[in-house]
């Protein structure tokens, strides 16, 4: 690493933000199918149209999978009846809060979203772009580092 480039390089930097998503589970956590759609994979695939609208569509289903291992609100599915009706002692499922009901929709828009980049390369075409520039500044940089007097050079 020369030492006219900082501690962060700026591609990994440009990659960082890219993947990264603002959904937050802390509070409300997401079914495990659900963040799975928000993984840094799917930003940097080279999809074409029919590939987003398969992807749509299964992230469609997987929200119905999802939420349907949940009992609907007021639903007989709870407690002690619930898990009477599925014959399993262990069944505790709650209803999903609104919230995270809220955060689902949000996870799928923002996996939508994300995966709509790649379409034809679009992503990949702006990420190389991204490195080409930051390369040239670095040329640049070096080569105004290396002119100079005589005696610097010594």
């Amino acid at each position: 690493m020369s030492q006219t480039q900082t501690s962060e390089d700026p591609s990994r930097e440009y990659i960082r933000d890219l993947l990264s998503t603002d959904i937050n589970e802390d509070q409300h956590p997401l079914p495990n199918s659900i963040s799975d759609l928000l993984s840094q994979d799917y930003p940097l695939a080279n999809l074409t149209s029919a590939d987003r609208k398969y992807f749509r569509l299964m992230s469609a289903n997987i929200k119905i999978f999802a939420t349907e291992r949940y009992p609907a609100e007021k639903s007989y599915q709870q407690g002690v009846l619930g898990a009477a009706l599925m014959d399993d002692p262990d069944f505790s499922r709650e209803p999903l809060p609104g919230v995270t009901r809220t955060k689902i929709e949000s996870a799928l828009m923002d996996h939508f979203a994300r995966t709509s980049r790649g379409v034809s390369g679009w992503q990949q075409d702006k990420f190389s772009e991204s490195i080409q520039t930051n390369r040239v500044e670095d040329n640049r940089n070096e080569s105004s580092e290396k002119k100079g007097s005589l005696l610097d050079r010594i």
